[in-house]
């Protein structure tokens, strides 16, 4: 459970792995989000790269899986946002000392593991549509790459908490 959190964390965090189109901060951006959107937009600028050398991919791929990237990435970040709202909740209705409410609780917990089951089924409806254009040895790369990825984003953060 633990594992899969760290992991949507990590998407969330990098934002997709391919460039989007340009996103607005949030209203209530600190300072330092100005620093790490720009470092979010260079990680996905030079993966992107990365991705279309590596899988030696035409220009028309690299659209196709940008905007394939694009609308399952919007769709996670969307199901994200989501999950934090129902962990809140659930975490609300699980104070020590406060008496919970059962009916809350097990819908909170019904509707997570939805959401759950909602975000892997987007993964794979993502690699269905990327099979259109993409050949299995290139799908294959891409989630080894994504997942490459993805480990050295918990290390930074690993190495970041150590620090403080």
């Amino acid at each position: 459970m633990r594992h899969g959190m760290i992991w949507a964390t990590a998407l969330l965090t990098l934002g997709m792995v391919l460039p989007l189109a340009a996103q607005q901060s949030s209203p209530d951006s600190t300072p330092a989000a100005p620093r790490a959107d720009e470092l979010r937009r260079r990680v996905r600028e030079r993966f992107a790269e990365r991705v279309q050398q590596e899988l030696d991919l035409n220009p028309d791929q690299m659209t196709r899986l940008r905007a394939t990237a694009g609308t399952f990435g919007t769709e996670r970040r969307q199901l994200e946002s989501r999950q934090a709202q129902l962990r809140k909740a659930l975490a609300a209705q699980l104070r020590p000392g406060i008496a919970a409410s059962g009916d809350s609780v097990a819908w909170l917990t019904d509707s997570l593991l939805a959401l759950r089951v909602r975000y892997v089924e987007s993964f794979r409806a993502e690699q269905a549509q990327m099979a259109a254009y993409l050949d299995p040895v290139q799908r294959a790369r891409l989630l080894v790459m994504r997942e490459r990825l993805l480990d050295r984003a918990r290390e930074f953060r690993h190495r970041r908490r150590m620090d403080r």
